[in-house]
């Protein structure tokens, strides 16, 4: 009788406590998008070279980072979407990856619990266990049931579909245990990779680094060595053989990002003391061209702020000047200039807005000041004149004049007088945006509609016009702190994307191209599938 009244005790405990920690966890099973998303509408690349943990399949190789899940397929050779916040990468720090032994998936063991991502048909579930799980196992006689995980109390077996782990079941015997493999042990068995360890770990930069985690190939004909900066490593352990997996931006935080033919460039808006400079993106996503300058102080921008695509060439602007690189990296040139905020293409280079005027950089390396009444905040170029926006309102430099002009359509606005923070051009139709108003030009008849500024966008920090429509009209989309927005200027319609449902932190710019929209955030490049978005 007291047996049986310790027994209910004991099960009246657990339930209690499943019904606590589901009022916290609500649901371990998660799907990798939010209804409105499918991952091929949004994904997010961002800095994935610190590796915190590795697994491998016979389809793929995890790599498990801080900012997300990364998924190499081993096949084609080439890196699928990356898994992160967006599609329910768990935000607790992770400690150890492990293969699933009869699906293309991987368990994680977190500071937090348990998590389960299977890429077959992108979900996630998830599990609390108690100080977190610092190791994981499997039964290699039946890999089927579930698996067991080490927390706080020990270890404990967690069934396929359960929640919570179990104590009731014994550990497989030492010849039997499929377990997560040290980065030590790795490079014992594979001692061309020992005694390459310095070559493989340090960059052109000459910053070296330090293994994190390791996976042995289930065929054992592959090595993967996940670092604390370098990214995934793969070894032939036979050979010695080894090249990094690039993937990922430079840094965090993209600061601007340009169209170019096949994908974008991405300029990093770092800190002192990170990898900084330029990622080329793909359409794809494929992330593996990056442009950090030469010589032990690398890239000289740390936070890049515009950034103009031209040809061979990209122009930067960033807190020491303008950057001009040529040749995929092969040229790195700065030009001082004091606090640049604003770049436009100019006839022979590049228009250049500061707190300290307007300036021009020719393509032969010349920097000139042409107007320096008053500071500059944006600029918009059409054919040989631009438009400049000061923080006193809305100029034109015209032609063969050195001196910014305010035109009679624009006097007689008054919302106009207002600091210009961002401009640009819908096909002929100009537009400009204040802190408090948004307003365009008719180009037929120069008269301005001047509406006000959602607020839900927050302070805007970038324009970009949409792909010109054959049925005509148009919009912008509209960078701000709060998240990214569309006005149809046609239409007089207006879309939000907010942080942190859609987009994952505050804009810094936005680029569009006929199929994607790509925001660079504080978080990484966001692409969105550009229909998807105006949905």
């Amino acid at each position: 009788m007291n047996q049986r009244a310790r027994v209910d005790g004991q099960t009246a405990s657990v339930a209690v406590l499943a019904t606590v920690l589901l009022a916290v966890y609500p649901s371990i099973r998660l799907s990798v998008q939010s209804s409105r998303w499918r991952s091929e509408d949004r994904a997010l690349i961002s800095d994935f070279s610190a590796v915190e943990a590795v697994a491998a399949s016979p389809f793929s190789v995890f790599a498990a980072t801080t900012h997300g899940l990364t998924i190499y397929d081993r096949q084609a050779r080439s890196w699928r979407l990356p898994v992160t916040s967006l599609d329910g990468y768990p935000a607790a720090p992770v400690r150890v990856a492990l293969a699933d032994g009869v699906a293309d998936a991987v368990w994680l063991g977190t500071t937090a619990g348990w998590a389960r991502y299977d890429a077959t048909v992108r979900t996630w579930e998830q599990g609390v266990v108690p100080g977190g799980v610092a190791s994981l196992m499997l039964d290699a006689r039946d890999q089927a049931s579930g698996i067991f995980v080490l927390g706080a109390s020990g270890w404990g077996f967690l069934p396929r579909g359960a929640l919570f782990p179990v104590q009731d079941r014994p550990l497989p015997p030492p010849g039997q245990r499929v377990t997560p493999l040290d980065p030590r042990t790795a490079l014992a068995q594979a001692p061309f990779a020992e005694a390459l360890r310095a070559l493989i770990l340090t960059d052109p930069r000459l910053s070296s680094y330090r293994f994190t985690a390791a996976a042995r190939s289930p065929d054992r004909s592959e090595l993967f060595l996940g670092s604390d900066g370098a990214g995934l490593v793969r070894v032939d352990p036979a050979t010695g053989q080894w090249d990094r997996l690039a993937f990922g931006l430079l840094a965090a935080r993209a600061g601007a990002v340009a169209v170019a033919p096949g994908g974008v460039w991405v300029a990093s808006a770092g800190r002192v003391g990170e990898r900084r400079g330029l990622t080329w993106v793909a359409r794809d996503l494929s992330a593996d061209t990056t442009i950090e300058g030469t010589g032990t102080l690398g890239f000289p921008c740390v936070e890049g702020r515009r950034l103009i695509a031209r040809g061979r060439s990209l122009w930067l602007a960033c807190e020491r000047g303008v950057v001009r690189i040529d040749a995929l990296g092969s040229s790195v040139r700065l030009f001082v200039v004091d606090a640049p905020t604003a770049l436009a293409p100019a006839p022979d280079g590049v228009w250049v807005g500061s707190g300290r005027g307007l300036f021009v950089v020719s393509d032969e390396g010349s920097v000139v000041r042409i107007w320096s009444d008053t500071p500059v905040l944006s600029l918009v170029a059409v054919r040989e004149s631009v438009w400049v926006g000061t923080v006193g309102g809305l100029g034109l430099l015209a032609p063969g004049e050195n001196s910014v002009a305010v035109p009679p359509d624009v006097a007689a606005q008054p919302a106009l007088r207002a600091p210009i923070v961002a401009l640009t051009l819908l096909e002929d139709t100009l537009v400009a945006v204040t802190p408090e108003q948004l307003g365009w030009r008719d180009p037929a008849s120069g008269r301005w509609t001047v509406l006000r500024t959602r607020a839900e966008l927050g302070r805007v920090t970038a324009l970009a016009p949409d792909v010109p429509s054959p049925a005509g009209g148009g919009g912008i989309w509209i960078a701000g702190t709060n998240g990214l927005g569309f006005w149809d200027i046609g239409r007089a319609t207006f879309r939000m994307l907010t942080v942190p449902l859609d987009v994952p932190a505050p804009v810094r710019d936005v680029a569009v191209d006929a199929l994607y929209v790509w925001v660079a955030t504080d978080s990484g490049l966001v692409r969105f599938a550009r229909d998807a978005a105006l949905r």
